[in-house]
């Protein structure tokens, strides 16, 4: 069937999620959820209590303390993002003026020459 192929390639089996021939699990699940709905939509509704959050919590507290610590590490990384870019700037400063003293005379005439 495969021709110049040492190993035959895996096989591939399309099944389709939307056609009938499902999986009973899948049948069986979808019975329970719909009986669940059923049965939540006769009775009244779920009363859910929402909770706002105090500020005198101690997880409140807590986020501040995080946030705070987060600020300080991103200063201490930009000083030293910045402390590195100033020793960058100052070695390529003292290399033009390295270069702009030494004599290339030497390199050039080589070049010339070659």
């Amino acid at each position: 069937m495969f021709r110049n192929v040492r190993i035959e390639p895996r096989r591939f089996e399309f099944k389709s999620r939307h056609l009938p021939d499902l999986d009973e699990k899948w049948h069986e699940r979808k019975a329970r959820v719909e009986q669940d709905v059923s049965t939540d939509a006769s009775d009244k509704p779920v009363a859910r209590s929402i909770r706002f959050r105090s500020k005198g919590s101690g997880s409140s507290d807590q986020r501040l303390e995080q946030r705070q610590q987060q600020i300080a590490g991103a200063r201490w990384s930009m000083m030293r993002a910045g402390l590195i870019a100033l020793g960058l700037i100052w070695l390529a400063w003292k290399g033009i003026q390295w270069v702009e003293q030494s004599d290339f005379s030497r390199v050039l005439k080589w070049m010339e020459n070659a």
